[in-house]
C-alpha cells in the first residue's frame, strides 16, 4: 500500500508538463540526485539505451545502467516510454526527445529494472519514473527493500 501511494504521488507530479522533453535513445544520461532544489553533486550512475520497439502503448528501451563508482559494473533496466497521439512512432521517437513520460520497474508495464544506490551497490527491483520538469528530464528512483529509499533525480 505504501509503495502504491509513493508511485501514485510521483506519477501525479509528472503530469505537470513544460517545454522540456523525454528520451533521445542516442544520448546517454547521467542520473543526478536532486535535493533542496539543487544537485548534491551525487549520481546514481549513467544509462545508455538500445531501442527495443513498440509494446502496446509504449516504446521500450533496454538501458545499460552503469554504477556511479565502477563503469564495468552494469545493471539492466527496461524503460517504457508512453506513445502519444502526436508521437506514435517508436522509430522516430528513439532518435529525438519528445514530450512524454517514462517508467521502469514496479511502476511500468515491463516490471523489470535493476540499478544502483549512491554507494554504487547493486539494487534489484528499482522503480524509475521520469517526466518533463523545469530543468529537463526529471523524476524519481525508488529502491525497493525493507525500507524504500526515494531519490529525486535529474537525467542529463
Amino acid at each position: 500500500m505504501r509503495k502504491s501511494l509513493i508511485v501514485a504521488a510521483a506519477l501525479s507530479a509528472l503530469t505537470i508538463s513544460s517545454a522540456a522533453s523525454a528520451l533521445d535513445a542516442n544520448q546517454d544520461r547521467t542520473l543526478y540526485v536532486q535535493a533542496f532544489g539543487g544537485s548534491l553533486n551525487a549520481t546514481l550512475g549513467r544509462m545508455s539505451f538500445v531501442a527495443l520497439g513498440v509494446d502496446g502503448n509504449y516504446c521500450q528501451y533496454l538501458a545499460a545502467w552503469e554504477s556511479p563508482w565502477n563503469p564495468n559494473d552494469v545493471q539492466l533496466c527496461i524503460l517504457d516510454e508512453l506513445r502519444t497521439r502526436f508521437a506514435p512512432s517508436c522509430i522516430r521517437n528513439e532518435t529525438r526527445d519528445i514530450t512524454t513520460t517514462i517508467t521502469a520497474g514496479s511502476g511500468s508495464q515491463s516490471h523489470y529494472c535493476d540499478g544502483f544506490n549512491l554507494k554504487g551497490e547493486p539494487l534489484n527491483d528499482v522503480t524509475v519514473l521520469l517526466g518533463e520538469g523545469p530543468f529537463g528530464l526529471q523524476g524519481i528512483v525508488i529502491s525497493q527493500g525493507a525500507v524504500p529509499v526515494v531519490y529525486p533525480i535529474l537525467a542529463q
